[in-house]
């Protein structure tokens, strides 16, 4: 999984106009002429010896060379849930890295940024990723809803259906995305995907409605329902991602000391398949949480 931030997701807001149109996904993603292994695009994620914007961006690359394949391996057989569940996944990670290094290209721009800034920083992502991400996971949603009208159980399915909502609402905006009807159809595909199986892929379910409902408006949000998805997801998962976000409902929630804590823990928690690219990077964002803490909101030493 799968990272989200609904900070502009104000399914409520007052406005107008329709969804946006995403562009074409080949528009974004390189030709899959030589896809990469798995292993190589691995080892730029961890490959210490280059600058972190730097290894970021070589794998975006090597990322959209393998979600590429992934999309034409399901092209080829469209009624294969399986290679449905690894395009879609694909489409989400290529998304999900976008989003992380567009955030820190923004706070390398602001050094000064507040905390508030720090958590709020994907509303302030350049055009350029957010149509690049719409288009993403405007596809990945597709394929998603297509695979799982035939596969309805499929965990997997519900949760990426959800998780593409997540982001093409984020990159619509709270005023189209609430009259195109975005938050009811992820809600009921999150809680769909909890009711199959709330622990599949290290708690990302619970960790997806954490995040849902530590960030979003009324009637969506509440704080208390994604603490205690997210402490699960932790006492699940103890991952970086999982951390991260536990942090981040507990700030909301007024436990600063706490919150501290699970960044700390985020700065060197591990990753799992789902989010094996993007941890170096929700690694570096834990790092910029922490940095502009006051000492008293620090966590005391154990």
């Amino acid at each position: 999984m799968r990272n989200i931030s609904y900070t502009a997701l104000s399914l409520l807001a007052v406005g107008s106009g329709c969804a946006l149109s995403p562009r074409p996904v080949a528009t974004v993603l390189a030709p899959a002429l030589a896809s990469p292994s798995e292993s190589e695009a691995f080892a730029i994620a961890n490959d210490e010896s280059l600058p972190l914007p730097q290894r970021a961006a070589r794998l975006q690359g090597l990322l959209d060379r393998l979600t590429a394949t992934a999309l034409e391996r399901a092209r080829a057989q469209p009624d294969d849930a399986k290679l449905a569940l690894a395009a879609t996944s694909r489409l989400f990670e290529a998304a999900d890295l976008r989003l992380r290094r567009a955030s820190l290209s923004v706070l390398d721009a602001t050094p000064k940024a507040s905390l508030a800034k720090v958590l709020a920083v994907e509303d302030s992502v350049p055009d350029k990723a957010r149509d690049e991400i719409l288009a993403l996971c405007s596809k990945g949603l597709e394929i998603a809803e297509r695979a799982a009208r035939t596969q309805p159980n499929d965990v997997g399915l519900q949760l990426h259906i959800a998780l593409h909502l997540s982001l093409v609402a984020w990159a619509n905006g709270p005023a189209r995305s609430f009259f195109a009807g975005y938050g009811p159809r992820l809600v009921r595909a999150m809680d769909r995907a909890i009711e199959l199986d709330a622990k599949w892929d290290h708690a990302a379910p619970l960790r997806l409605r954490g995040r849902f409902r530590g960030m979003a408006p009324w009637p969506y949000g509440d704080l208390d329902v994604a603490r205690e998805s997210l402490s699960r997801a932790v006492e699940i998962a103890p991952l970086a991602i999982n951390c991260l976000f536990f942090g981040d409902v507990l700030w909301a929630s007024g436990e600063h000391q706490k919150a501290a804590a699970q960044w700390r823990s985020a700065l060197t928690a591990p990753d799992d398949d789902s989010t094996r690219y993007v941890t170096p990077l929700l690694h570096e964002l834990a790092r910029r949480r922490l940095a502009v803490l006051p000492p008293s909101h620090h966590a005391a030493p154990k």
